[in-house]
């Protein structure tokens, strides 16, 4: 007999003494002959209680949870308990941590798991959560309160919505799995992707160790996408409002337009400025101009892009190619500054300068090298 509700047991008793008094009175066998029978395996009836309350006592004597209920419906040996309506609320160390509702549900294990069903509504009073899903399960061993099935979930950061959510709260943290779409509910209006990402609540970031898009948007209720990051893994300090992406990496300033890939990237999102720190490659589609560094740095507001080491620019309708040690390049005049062992080298007419600065106009290829021992090499016409 189950220990976990503490009316079951007189409730049970009640109910096999009724069955046993109406079956005595209807037979019409003696006690001569009822003594004589062959003795039968007995089997408890379910017990069914309307607008109940359920308590489960943890080991150290404090309440796991309490659950009201319109109907409460055991099973035979009282492992098993169906609710209808039920809403309840669920403790740790004596506290509550969530409340719960839904519209049916199961006590199991001698209450050692509570799940739910249909239009689940969960939430957590310290942390400001709420997640809405079709099915609900609280294991209170394992710390782990779980939504799953079209999970809509809303903090004063942060909307959400994926097909699973983990709630862990001794650790602080909100996984959520399935088809990932979070977005902030105030400035900057960023956007996330992914099938994983983990809310680390006490440092109000976002973690995932799978690939991840960022983005970010004109307004709340416009969604035309200015910028957009994507990576392999990454994170979002919500704080901070800065985005950490590793792991072929790329970019697209949907704005200029341009394209940069890196194996990491740190994006501050509020100063518009992506600081891209291994391997950079930069493409600008529409003018056909590329650029190759060891890193870089872009101003997405002032549109200034700083590349450093071993820098080279090509404008592929221009046949022209500046190398450099680092290079200041205004995307949108297409002007260019380029410092430290320089070489500028052109197609139509054939010409290589080398010196110590460059600047000028891509584009226009309107170069000037200075420097203190500045070589020009011009190819005559007809000579390759």
């Amino acid at each position: 007999m189950s220990k976990w509700y503490r009316f079951t047991i007189i409730a049970a008793l009640i109910a096999v003494i009724v069955v046993a008094v109406r079956t005595c009175q209807s037979s019409g066998d003696t006690l001569e002959s009822i003594q004589n029978q062959e003795p039968t395996e007995q089997t408890e009836p379910e017990l069914t209680l309307k607008d109940v309350t359920l308590e489960q006592p943890g080991e150290n004597g404090g309440l796991l949870w309490r659950v009201k209920a319109k109907e409460a419906t055991y099973s035979p040996d009282r492992r098993l308990a169906s609710l209808k309506s039920p809403e309840g609320e669920l403790f740790q160390d004596g506290k509550v941590i969530y409340k719960v509702k839904a519209d049916q549900g199961e006590i199991r294990e001698d209450g050692k798991s509570i799940f739910l069903q249909g239009n689940i509504v969960a939430t957590s009073p310290d942390e400001d959560i709420v997640l809405k899903g079709k099915s609900l399960e609280w294991i209170p061993e394992d710390d782990l309160l779980m939504v799953k099935d079209s999970i809509v979930g809303e903090h004063p950061q942060l909307s959400a919505t994926a097909q699973e959510a983990r709630l862990f709260n001794k650790t602080k943290r909100l996984e959520l799995f399935g088809g990932v779409v979070a977005n902030t509910t105030e400035e900057p209006w960023m956007g996330f992707k992914s099938d994983k990402l983990v809310f680390l609540l006490d440092e109000n970031k976002l973690q995932t160790d799978v690939p991840v898009q960022m983005e970010r948007y004109v307004a709340k209720k416009d969604k035309t996408v200015t910028d957009r990051l994507v990576g392999n893994q990454g994170e979002f300090d919500l704080t901070k409002q800065q985005a950490l992406l590793q792991q072929q990496v790329q970019m697209n300033a949907l704005k200029l337009p341009l394209q940069a890939n890196s194996d990491e990237a740190l994006w501050e999102v509020a100063d518009g400025i992506v600081v891209l720190k291994q391997s950079v490659k930069i493409e600008h589609p529409k003018r056909k101009l590329t650029a190759n560094a060891m890193q870089g740095r872009l101003n997405l507001d002032s549109q200034m892009l700083l590349l450093d080491g071993k820098v080279q620019a090509v404008s592929k309708d221009r046949q022209s190619l500046l190398l450099a040690d680092q290079l200041t390049w205004n995307i949108q005049t297409q002007d260019v500054d380029g410092r430290g062992n320089v070489s500028y080298s052109q197609q139509d007419p054939a010409a290589t300068v080398n010196g110590d600065r460059a600047v000028g106009n891509l584009e226009r290829q309107t170069v000037v090298v200075t420097g203190n021992n500045v070589v020009t090499e011009i190819v005559p016409l007809g000579v390759e």
